[in-house]
C-alpha cells in the first residue's frame, strides 16, 4: 500500500515537499532530489503501483519518499490529500506542481490528397479538455490547498509550478500551450496574492527534456528523431535539458528567500516555434512539424 504515516525520520528534515504527479519521470526526479537535500517529500499520483515502485526505487538509492494516492483534477480527492498530510507530515514548507498530461494537436490537421479536397482532421475537444484539466486546474486545486495550510499553520513556505518554455505557443501544441500559458498567470498572481504573508510562488520552464520519454519516442519513429535532431541545433547550447536540470531549478526557487512571480526558464536558451525544412526541401519530405508532431512536452504523471 502507497499510503504511509510519515514519521520524522531525522532533526534536519525541512518540513513537508509535496510533488505531484511525483511516482516516474520529471516529478520523480524532482522528489528524490529534493529528499536528497533534506525535505520531507511526499509525492502523490493516481497509480498506487506506480507509486510504490518509486518509493522502493528510493529506498534502494537511500533515499525516503513517502506516497499517498492521489487525483489532482478532483477537488475532494485533493482535499483527502492535504488532511492526510495535515495528520501526519511535518509542515508543509514546499508544493511542487508538476502532475499532468499532453495530449495537443494541430488546430487542424490537413492531409493532401493526389486526387480530391484535402483530408481535414479537428483537435478533438476532449483532448482539449483533459489536458487543460490536469494542467491547468490540477494546478489551482492543489495550489489553493497549499496556501491554506501555509496560511492556516502561520508558516511562510513556496509554490514551486511547472510551466514550459513552450507557453507562448508553439506549432502543434493547442492545449499544452494554452493550459502552461495559464500555469504561469496563476503564478504570477499567486506570488502577488500570497507575498505579504511570505509565501512565495514561482514557476520552472523546462525545454524538450532528454528523458525515458523522449528517447522512448525517438527510438519509435525515425520521422521523429530527425525532426527532433533538427529542433535541437536550433537550441542555443545545441543541447536539451535533463530532469536533473529542472530539479535543481525547484531546488532554488523553494531556497531562494527573494524568488517569487517569476519563471525560471531550464531549455538551453529556447525553442522556435517551428522548425522549417531547408531550402529546396519539398514539404512532403521534410522532417517539419507539419509531417511529423512535436513531441509530448509532459508526461501523463496526473
Amino acid at each position: 500500500m502507497s499510503d504511509q504515516s510519515f514519521s520524522l525520520p531525522g532533526t534536519d528534515v525541512r518540513g513537508t515537499a509535496l510533488v505531484t504527479g511525483g511516482s516516474r519521470g520529471l516529478g520523480a526526479a524532482i522528489a528524490r532530489h529534493l529528499a536528497s537535500v533534506g525535505w520531507h517529500t511526499v509525492i502523490c499520483g493516481r497509480d498506487t503501483e506506480s507509486l510504490d515502485a518509486a518509493v522502493k526505487a528510493a529506498a534502494d538509492d537511500g533515499l525516503v519518499l513517502h506516497a499517498v494516492r492521489a487525483d489532482v483534477t478532483d477537488e475532494r480527492s485533493v482535499a483527502a490529500l492535504f488532511e492526510r498530510l495535515a495528520e501526519d507530515a511535518p509542515p508543509l514548507g514546499l508544493c511542487v506542481n508538476n502532475a499532468g498530461n499532453n495530449f495537443s494537436r494541430r488546430l487542424v490537421s490537413v492531409k493532401e490528397q493526389p486526387d480530391g479536397p484535402p483530408l481535414l482532421s479537428a483537435h478533438p475537444l476532449e483532448d482539449f479538455e483533459r489536458v487543460v484539466t490536469s494542467l491547468l486546474t490540477g494546478t489551482f486545486l492543489v495550489g489553493r490547498h497549499a496556501a491554506q495550510a501555509m496560511l492556516a499553520a502561520g508558516t511562510p513556505g513556496a509554490i514551486v509550478n511547472i510551466s514550459s518554455t513552450v507557453r507562448h505557443g508553439s506549432y502543434g501544441q493547442s492545449a499544452y500551450c494554452a493550459a502552461k500559458s495559464g500555469v504561469e498567470a496563476l503564478t504570477r498572481t499567486w506570488a502577488v496574492e500570497l507575498g505579504e504573508y511570505g509565501i512565495r510562488v514561482s514557476a520552472v520552464a523546462p525545454g524538450v527534456i532528454d528523458g525515458e520519454a523522449l528517447r522512448r519516442r525517438s527510438a519509435a519513429s525515425e520521422r521523429h528523431a530527425a525532426y527532433m535532431a533538427d529542433l535541437r541545433r536550433h537550441v542555443p547550447l545545441r543541447r536539451w535539458c535533463d530532469e536533473r536540470d529542472v530539479a535543481e531549478a525547484v531546488a532554488f526557487a523553494a531556497d531562494n528567500p527573494s524568488v517569487t512571480g517569476t519563471v525560471l526558464e531550464v531549455d538551453g536558451g529556447g525553442l522556435p516555434a517551428r522548425v522549417l525544412p531547408p531550402a529546396g526541401r519539398t514539404a512532403g519530405a521534410s522532417t517539419t512539424a507539419a509531417s511529423a508532431d512535436l513531441p509530448e512536452k509532459a508526461e501523463n504523471t496526473a
